[in-house]
């Protein structure tokens, strides 16, 4: 899929019992949000706020797989100023290592700030 969208991307392997990624990660956040799914995209360690994805209800439920089909997608800001972000690739011990404005393109993302303050 990567490579077949044109995008730069490096897969490793954690070592056994290793769950940090090598870099930010990425953690995907979905809501049912006024009956359509809605994916976030934000920094593994910080918390998506369902009130700044500008819906009047909203629940969470699972994420669709990759590339997230079917999902408006957004991509917290944050993530933009870094030079690669990582996601889960397949199982929690592969990582996908890529730039934050390609995983943007691939995954059709808008931009917001959807992080929690503090």
């Amino acid at each position: 899929m990567f490579r077949a969208a044109g995008v730069e991307a490096r897969l490793e392997e954690l070592p056994e019992g290793e769950d940090e990624f090598p870099g930010l990660g990425v953690r995907a956040d979905a809501f049912d949000c006024d009956g359509r799914r809605v994916v976030a995209l934000v920094p593994a360690d910080r918390d998506t706020d369902p009130r700044k994805l500008g819906c009047a209800r909203t629940r969470a439920v699972r994420a669709p797989d990759f590339p997230y089909s079917g999902a408006a997608v957004w991509m917290d800001t944050s993530l933009l100023g870094e030079e690669t972000v990582w996601i889960e690739a397949g199982s929690p011990r592969h990582v996908l290592g890529v730039s934050p404005a390609q995983l943007l393109r691939l995954v059709h993302a808008q931009t917001s700030d959807l992080v929690v303050e503090g």
